[in-house]
């Protein structure tokens, strides 16, 4: 790297960190506001995109050091954030409407928990039956005994259980159908007009984070895709400044009042 070169990357870490700093500073501010009791509920859910944004714009900074991969999660963590931001400060209703899609969450949580030890006791079940066809004792049959108690016991799922009930009753007490499902950034962007703006990128890190045919192509090649690293961290910056300076204007203008309808 030469002088002039590495002027320009300490010039741009120099902006990077008064970003960050900005964003530190914003969310102690809200922290330390006072709220009542029906604020609550608003201010943690800014203070969570403030401290997520900062996570998430960690990762790719490490991610533009180590891994390309970690930086295009970060980079879409941010895009989604952006249009969430967008989304729950344009009204009340929306910011309401993104808090209770908690509980969905919650419920899909823990039904997939749920699902998922289901079906892994169905797998033990088969790995011990097969084992112990093939093996001769004492080993047979201590595999015999266990395989017995799993199929007696059966799947571990009553907590889950518990928790996504209870998360189903509250989906009741809020008026949400049994079916709803919280909503994808992809469709907050285009209730709020920005799908034009929000797919291409989002496209662009799916392809380098998920293992589709082309990351796993790219792979082969290491560096292949490094050249994309300049342009995951900065629009990675213009992302995080967007978010805190929506957040910042409704802080002075409602501090952690909802916004309007």
């Amino acid at each position: 790297m030469d002088i002039e070169d590495k002027g320009c990357a300490d010039e741009a870490d120099v902006a990077m960190s008064w970003a960050v700093e900005k964003v530190r500073r914003l969310y102690r501010s809200i922290q330390g506001a006072t709220a009542n009791e029906e604020e609550v509920w608003f201010r943690n859910l800014l203070l969570g995109i403030l401290h997520c944004a900062l996570l998430d714009y960690y990762s790719v900074e490490i991610g533009a050091k180590k891994s390309v991969y970690l930086a295009a999660w970060g980079r879409r963590n941010l895009l989604e954030l952006k249009v969430i931001t967008t989304y729950v400060l344009a009204s009340e209703s929306n910011a309401i409407e993104f808090r209770n899609d908690l509980v969905i969450d919650a419920k899909e949580f823990y039904e997939a928990l749920t699902k998922h030890h289901q079906a892994s006791h169905k797998n033990l079940i088969a790995m011990l039956s097969e084992m112990s066809k093939r093996e001769e004792n004492p080993i047979k049959s201590i595999l015999e005994h266990a395989l017995r108690k799993e199929i007696e016991h059966g799947p571990e799922t009553d907590a889950t259980d518990a928790e996504a009930a209870t998360y189903k009753q509250l989906m009741v007490d809020f008026g949400l159908p049994e079916n709803a499902q919280p909503k994808r950034a992809s469709g907050i962007a285009r209730l709020i007009s920005q799908g034009e703006d929000f797919d291409p990128m989002f496209k662009i890190c799916s392809k380098i984070m998920h293992r589709t045919v082309f990351s796993i192509a790219s792979s082969i090649t290491p560096g292949s895709l490094d050249a994309t690293i300049p342009f995951l961290s900065s629009s990675s910056v213009c992302d995080l400044l967007s978010i805190y300076g929506s957040i910042d204007d409704h802080f002075k203008k409602r501090g952690i009042r909802p916004p309007e309808n």
